[in-house]
């Protein structure tokens, strides 16, 4: 009512990127009590090793802290969500490393041998693989934590 004089319209964002995968965790999400699927165990038919996991993440900062978004897609085309909340206060962009530190530690966790990692950021996708340098500071700890895992 206060800015009704002043004729300025709001027009909300068309494009959130990395929404999809929000939407996803949002629709689907996973039970407190649910368990890894049977077949993750190590016997039985070696079919399934010979293609790789995939790894989908997306962070987000907001007003009390920063989203995480995990999606695995197993090698048979099984998914496995991971929504989290992070309680300290971060940029996008720590939100986003902070997502693909989870996503690999639980990857290592659950021995995942080889593992194809996406995302909708651009600069922490280039930063990781060493076509851009990390210029600010506090993406650098993050980004070394990263390397180190993912070695």
């Amino acid at each position: 009512m206060l800015l009704a004089p002043f004729d300025i319209k709001f027009m909300p964002q068309k494009v959130v990127k990395g929404q999809v995968i929000a939407d996803f965790l949002a629709a689907n999400p996973c039970p407190i009590n649910e368990e890894l699927p049977d077949d993750l165990s190590d016997h039985g038919d070696r079919l399934v090793e010979r293609k790789s996991w995939e790894l989908y993440f997306d962070g987000a900062a907001r007003n009390r802290g920063a989203g995480v978004g995990i999606v695995f897609v197993m090698p048979s085309g099984g998914l496995v969500p991971y929504s989290l909340s992070l309680l300290k206060l971060s940029s996008n962009n720590m939100a986003e490393y902070e997502a693909i530190i989870m996503g690999v530690e639980l990857a290592i966790e659950m021995c995942v041998g080889q593992l194809k990692v996406f995302s909708d950021s651009h600069l922490i996708i280039q930063q990781i693989n060493g076509r851009y340098e990390v210029r600010n500071a506090k993406l650098l700890p993050l980004y070394q934590g990263t390397k180190n895992l993912m070695a």
